[in-house]
Parts: C-alpha cells; structure tokens; sequence
C-alpha cells in the first residue's frame, strides 16, 4: 500500500471512534481520539501567529466600531486560544455580543464555538454543550441573510458543529445521541458529496454499534467506511477501517476475514517504522486471532512478545496489560500453570481499567488456582469476576433504559409539534376567513365556534390516550428488558459460575483423594466441600428464581406451588380454572407474588403468610396477606419495591389495593381483566 499524505480536509470534522469494550480496540481508541485536539488547534496556527499586540494597541488608542470591531474580537479569540484561555473568553464573549447588535451570525457562532472549546478542553461537558447548541442557534440565523452567507457556509459551519457534539456525547457513553448527531453531519456530508469526512463518520457510527454488539448495523458501517476510504485514497484511514473490520469480525468468530483486515493494517505498520506504537494493537489483535480462532500457539506467542518488545520502550500500561493476558492465556493452554499465573498477576498490577481485559484475567487466575487446589485465592478471583460482571450488566440495563426514555421522549415531543402544527394551520385558515365569516349571521358565528371548540377538544383527548397508549408502551417494553436481562442473568449464573462451581469441586475431590491428611484436616476439607455444595445449591436456587423454568413449561400455578411449598410460613390456595393466560401476565403475577411474600419474610417479620389466587374466565384477583408488623403506607408510597409492584400492575391494566398499618400486618389485593 503506498503511503498517501492525510489531507486536512479529511479530519475538519474530528470524529472520536466510538467507545468498544474489547481489549482490542483500546489503542486505536486512544491514539485518534488525542489527534483531536492537535487538529482543532493546527486550524488556527496563523491566528496564533497574528500580531495579538498590534491588535491591543488598536483596541487601546483607535478602537473601531461594527464588523471592523468584530473582526478584531474574532481575531483575538483565536489568538489567544493555546495562550491565555480567560483572555481566549472574553474576547469571545465581546465577539459574541458586537454579532448579535449588528447581526453578525457568524462572527456569534464562532465566538460561542470558542467558549465551547475551552470547555470542551477542561471535560466540562455539559457547559461545552451549552455552548454548542448556541453556536447552532447562531448558525440557523445566518440563513435570515442569504446575500451574505451562502448554504454551503452554513451547512459546513453546522456539520462541523453536529460533529463536535456527537464527539462529545460518545465520551459521555450517551450512544443514540452520538449518532444522532454524527447522523445529522453525515446528511451534510453526503448533501455536497464530501467524501473524506464521511468516512470518518461511518466509521465512527460503526464503532458505537459494536461496543452495543449491533454488529449487522457495524458492519454496514464500517465497510461503508472501507468503500470510501479507498475511492479517497487515504491510507491512514484505510488501515483505520481494517483495522475496526478485523475487531468486527473476532467478535462475530469469523476468523478467517478477521485475519484478512488486520494483515493489511499490519502490512501498513511494516513499512510505516515511525508508527511503531500503533503497531502494537495490530499485533496483539493478531495474536488473539492465533490463539482463539486456530489454536497456533507458538505463533500467537510470536507476535504477542513483539507487542511487548515495543512496549517496552513505550508507557502504555493498558496495551502492556493487554498483551500480558494474552501471553497469560498461552501458557494456560499449554498448561504452564506456574507462568499462567505469574503473568496474569503483572498484567493486573500494570492496569485494570478495561473491564473485559480484566474479567479475562480474574478467570484465568481463578481456573490456575483451582488448579493447584488454592480454594480460598480460587474463590477470590471467582467472586471478583462475579461482581464484575454484574456491575457491566447492570451499566448496560440501565443504558438500555435510558436509550428506551429517550426514545419515547423523542416520539412525545413529535406528537407535541404536530399537535401545534395542526393548531396554527387551523388558526391560519380561521384568520384568512375571517373577512368572510363578518358578513354570516350571529348562527354562523357561533356554529363556527362551537365547531372549533369541539375539535380542539378531541384532539386534546386523542392526544392525550396517544401519550397513555405510549406510556403503556413504554412500560412493557421496560418489562421485557427487564425479563430478557433476568433469563439472561440466570443463565450466565447456571451456565457460567455453576460451571466454575463444579469444576472447583471436582478438583477438590482430586486433591482429597490424592493427599495424605489427618483426621482435623479430613474434617476442615469435609466442611469445605459441604459450603461449596451449598454454595451450588443457593447459586441454582437464585438463578431458578430470577427465571423459573415451571413457570414457562407448566403454568402460573405449579410455579407458585414449587415455590411456596418451599416456605413452612406460607399457606397457599389456589381457586378456579387452571388453565394458560398469557405468558407475559403469567410472569408479573409470579414476580408480584415473590416480592410480596420476600417483603413479608424480610422486612416485616412475618409468622404466617396466605396466598390465594382466583382464576376465572374473565379475570384472574390475587391476595396476600401477613401477620407482620406492618408499615404506614403514606411515608413508603416512594419505596422502590411498592413502585415496582405498581408499575407491573398499572402495565397490565390492573387493580391494586394495599391495606396496611403499624403492628397489624399487611393486606394488598390485586385483579387483573383477562
């Protein structure tokens, strides 16, 4: 491939690459995303460079007046920008107020894109936002004066901004409305056929969709980004977008292409030597290809000590992490227990920031210890793997929630403009009307108000059932996440950490059979595997809970039966017919019932619990009832379980009524309509 220079053009748009979780794509991350402000700042090298002195001199004696004023304040922001960020600002802000007074658009666009910057470069986010969005309100004023701003200036001016806003959204790990804005330029981009930054933007919004392992729209994406950056000619980002597929492709288990990608970007790094430090990611990813999709372990083992030879020259702790678990992996396959272990522990002494590097380090750890029959350091590295991983499913719940709320609000926010579109049209015909409506009668007047008054009252009702219709929406669809992330969770649980569980106690039987040890320590060793079959039974007993597998193969009612039969201070009884409803009601009654009966268990001391369910044709009504101490049911209205239990009724349509007071237990009463 030969060496093409990267032109300017290309990175004016100064896209960060999407946020991914793999180990992988740490380095690549990294490295463009501090390109970015070499690049905003090389834009303005000649401001820098003006005579800022000559310019104060001018202001001080002969200050001028209009947009010879805003000029000078223009000039001065820039100057000042790498030097003297408070004078930077307030030259900006006097930019910012000369444009508004004399409608200088965009000498207010780029005084408040200024402020944005120094912001932006402090991490001071939200205000950077602020700050941008008023640099776009500046911007759309510019079209009020076509003679003296033309469309391709606005819209480069905007793309520019759409782009630094998304920038600043995929650092904040707010993904839809990164794309959403890398969107908005890559409209702008396609509009002029700007082909250098639209390859930057595939390539970003690609990046974002593999770290939310969207992988059919990444791949979309990113070989959108292959396609134009070859037409370009950019070599730089040629190997960029190799590089991205190769990771694609490693997380989708297609070794064959991954391998295919990451050689051309590695071909790039040979004969580039003053790249070396890029090299490295290309290396390691080589060597994940290796060892997990062929099983070459001396060549794995080749290319990930070249990673380390370079990083020995070069501080990149991540990187060196990395390759140390990579190296670790290659010698737990080879079954070199000792140096498994040794290069495990320095990978997570050099870094444990990136979170599927270092679950991948606490398991080999864990499976070295079992091996060596260490319960207690095995048992360590297990529960930290554990916690881990369910600290990173619940992040992505959450993020999954917050992408569901903005969803909805995006669509609450379009029914409201529509809305106030169809009111000023209407208020637009009444007006043109108007000359003719004075010469009907005082019967035509008032039919014509009567008529308008009815119509904005039903509207105003088919709006607001729409936004109930979209609430109910909102709230199912929040409980089959929440279903899909429990199924997912027991699994990961029953699959995962009880695969882990029975392992260890296979290898414990193997060390007791094969040690010679006395009566005490026959004893301790006893008990150790006694905990640890218990340790099993309560990890399958949780798992079975967050998803009961009666519940989806025999009914509502058999479920309950396995799970209250289980407590000796609950009386269960069940009336009516016994046939199937509908699954998704099926779950929240049993889910309903389980946090009402652990309530009374936990927190309210409860002796004696009854639980009766009634199914008849048209409906299904359950009660339970407790002898516990009850609580004062104003002051625990914002409890999180009691919401909990509201929401899932209110979502099915549900009755619920909750009697309870201090000392004289609980009684809550809930019907469904079937």
């Amino acid at each position: 491939m030969k060496k093409i220079v990267v032109k300017e053009k290309s990175y004016k748009f100064a896209l960060r690459i999407g946020k991914n979780n793999s180990p992988f794509s740490i380095l690549h991350s990294q490295l463009f995303f501090l390109f970015f402000p070499c690049i905003v700042f090389a834009q303005y090298t000649d401001h820098r460079n003006r005579q800022v002195d000559s310019l104060e001199q001018i202001l001080a004696t002969h200050p001028p007046t209009g947009e010879d004023l805003g000029r000078i304040y223009n000039s001065l922001m820039w100057g000042y920008l790498q030097t003297d960020r408070e004078k930077s600002m307030e030259y900006a802000r006097k930019c910012v107020s000369v444009g508004i007074s004399i409608d200088g658009w965009r000498g207010v666009s780029g005084g408040y894109r200024v402020l944005g910057l120094h912001f932006y470069g402090n991490s001071q986010y939200d205000s950077a936002i602020f700050y941008y969005d008023k640099a776009l309100e500046a911007t759309e004023r510019m079209s009020d004066f076509p003679k003296k701003y033309s469309e391709q200036d606005i819209d480069d001016n905007k793309s520019n901004l759409y782009g630094t806003i998304g920038n600043l959204y995929n650092m904040r790990g707010m993904c839809p409305e990164a794309i959403e804005y890398y969107m908005k330029a890559l409209k702008i981009f396609e509009k002029y056929d700007w082909k250098e930054p639209q390859t930057i933007a595939y390539n970003n919004i690609g990046q974002i969709y593999m770290s939310l392992h969207n992988f059919e729209q990444a791949k979309i994406n990113l070989l959108k980004s292959d396609s134009l950056a070859h037409i370009t000619g950019d070599s730089l980002m040629i190997v960029y977008t190799k590089y991205h597929l190769s990771c694609l492709y490693l997380l989708t288990n297609d070794y064959d292409k991954a391998l295919q990608n990451i050689e051309i970007a590695y071909a790039y790094y040979l004969s580039h030597p003053e790249e070396e430090i890029w090299k490295v990611a290309a290396l390691n990813q080589l060597s994940e290809i290796y060892l997990e999709g062929y099983g070459e372990l001396a060549r794995a083992e080749e290319y990930v000590r070249q990673a380390l030879q370079i990083l020995d020259i070069h501080d990149m702790p991540r990187e060196k992490s990395i390759s140390l678990r990579l190296l670790s992996s290659i010698h737990l396959k080879r079954e070199q227990w000792r140096q498994a272990e040794q290069t495990a522990l320095a990978a997570l002494d050099t870094d444990d920031s990136e979170l599927t590097n270092t679950l991948a380090i606490y398991e080999i750890l864990a499976k070295v210890y079992a091996k060596f029959g260490d319960s207690d350091k095995a048992w360590t590295y297990f529960d930290k793997h554990n916690e881990l991983r369910l600290s990173w499913s619940t992040k992505h719940y959450q993020s999954a929630i917050r992408e569901m709320e903005v969803k909805y609000e995006t669509e609450k926010k379009e029914i409201r403009i529509a809305l106030l579109e169809d009111e000023k049209r209407l208020m637009t015909w009444l007006i043109i009307a108007c000359g003719g409506i004075l010469l009907l009668t005082l019967a035509a007047l008032f039919f014509l108000w009567r008529w308008a008054v009815q119509k904005k009252r039903f509207s105003e009702q088919r709006i607001q059932q729409l936004e109930q219709e979209k609430q109910l929406i909102a709230t199912q669809s929040l409980l089959d996440g929440e279903t899909q992330e429990r199924a997912r969770l027991a699994r990961d649980m029953h699959d995962g950490l009880g695969g882990m569980l029975s392992v260890l106690r296979l290898h414990l039987n193997e060390e007791k059979s094969s040690a010679t040890l006395g009566k005490e320590d026959v004893v301790r060793f006893n008990q150790a595997i006694v905990m640890l079959d218990d340790s099993i039974e309560e990890m399958r007993r949780v798992a079975h809970h967050l998803m009961p597998d009666a519940l989806s193969r025999y009914g509502l009612k058999i479920a309950l039966t396995d799970f209250l039969n289980t407590l000796s201070a609950v009386e269960f009884n069940y009336f009516g017919s016994d046939c199937r409803i509908d699954r998704k009601l099926e779950l929240v009654v049993y889910r309903i019932i389980y946090e009402l009966v652990n309530n009374a268990l936990k927190h309210a001391s409860a002796s004696q619990i009854l639980v009766q369910l009634i199914q008849k044709t048209d409906s299904l009504a359950l009660t339970v009832e407790d002898n516990g101490c009850g609580f004062d049911l104003e002051a625990a209205t914002g409890g999180v379980g009691i919401h909990n239990i509201r929401t899932r009724v209110a979502s099915f349509g549900g009755t619920l009524d909750m009697r309870s007071s201090q000392g004289k237990g609980t009684e809550v009463n809930i019907e469904f309509q079937l």
